[in-house]
């Protein structure tokens, strides 16, 4: 009798619009270089975090800068995309690794691109200071051309002072104040935890907090990054700030939640805390999302497979 080889489990699919029909259609839209209908998309989308999710997703589609550009000469709206999508143009060009692993080349087109980006979004804050999702990329331009922290700064309270809980912009600055970046654990976690504890209920950006803590992780080795999560003291404050966003009965599922999910899956999953993990992966479904599942190396969607097999 023939054994049959047992087929390895589906490896969730990673979807840039994170499962939200507007950003799809969005995306679709400037993929078949649509302005109108993205135009009209994201004319309709005046919530900050909604729209800065629109933005963000639109960094997945090519060949958006072959014709955003002549667009963009006599409409503020496609000057904000051309700028946000060259964002992540500029990142795909540097890719994921570290900078001892980026070739000379790369970072030549990595700032060439944020030179644009920056350009761009300057031009769409001087027209319209009041537009929260240029200054939140901002902050990221910021970081990426490594100017001097102040600007950075200047950019997020540009944006926080119009939005006092703009996700995009938290998330950015979070990420300047790394250690890997410009700043430090004590500045990360004073971010964090200012932010968190000024947040609503059910607001995500308590999901900072499981955020920092990865960060933290990351910069760890062996043993010592094994065991970190596992602290009791950072367990209580991971359980905390999930029971306060993404384990809330008022949980602000705005789109692009999936990614605050994710994040708190990933820490809990590390820190071995089955049973909080496990509620996060059941709210998760296949939601998977590129970050922060890439930080620790590897195939993200395998890695999310490998951790929800783990706990639940």
């Amino acid at each position: 009798m023939k054994l049959l080889r047992r087929r390895a489990p589906s490896v969730p699919a990673i979807d840039p619009c994170m499962g939200d029909p507007l950003a799809r259609s969005f995306c679709d839209a400037l993929g078949r270089r649509d302005w109108p209908t993205a135009r009209q998309i994201l004319l309709g989308t005046d919530h900050p975090d909604d729209r800065c999710f629109l933005l963000d997703a639109c960094g997945s589609v090519p060949d958006v800068q072959d014709w955003i550009s002549t667009v963009a000469a006599a409409d503020p709206l496609a000057q904000l995309v051309r700028g946000c999508h060259a964002v992540a143009w500029a990142w795909q060009a540097r890719g994921q690794y570290s900078v001892k692993y980026t070739q000379a080349e790369q970072f030549q087109l990595f700032f060439e691109r944020l030179r644009l980006a920056e350009s761009s979004l300057y031009d769409v804050v001087e027209a319209n200071p009041d537009e929260v999702a240029a200054w939140a990329f901002l902050v990221r331009t910021a970081r990426g051309l490594q100017l001097d922290l102040e600007d950075g700064e200047f950019r997020f309270q540009q944006a926080i002072s119009r939005h006092a809980t703009n996700l995009k912009a938290h998330a950015e600055w979070l990420q300047t104040n790394c250690q890997k970046w410009s700043g430090s654990h004590d500045r990360m976690f004073h971010l964090a935890r200012s932010a968190a504890t000024a947040a609503p209920d059910g607001n995500m950006l308590h999901a900072l907090i499981p955020l920092a803590h990865l960060e933290v992780m990351i910069e760890l080795e062996g043993t010592a990054s094994r065991l970190y999560l596992a602290r009791p003291e950072v367990q209580a404050e991971l359980r905390a700030a999930a029971d306060r966003s993404v384990l809330h009965p008022a949980a602000d599922l705005r789109p692009g939640w999936p990614l605050y999910f994710n994040t708190f899956a990933m820490a809990f999953a590390n820190a071995g805390d089955r049973p909080a993990a496990a509620a996060v992966f059941a709210r998760l479904g296949d939601q998977i999302t590129a970050n922060p599942w890439g930080y620790v190396g590897g195939n993200p969607a395998k890695n999310f497979r490998k951790a929800r097999a783990n706990v639940t």
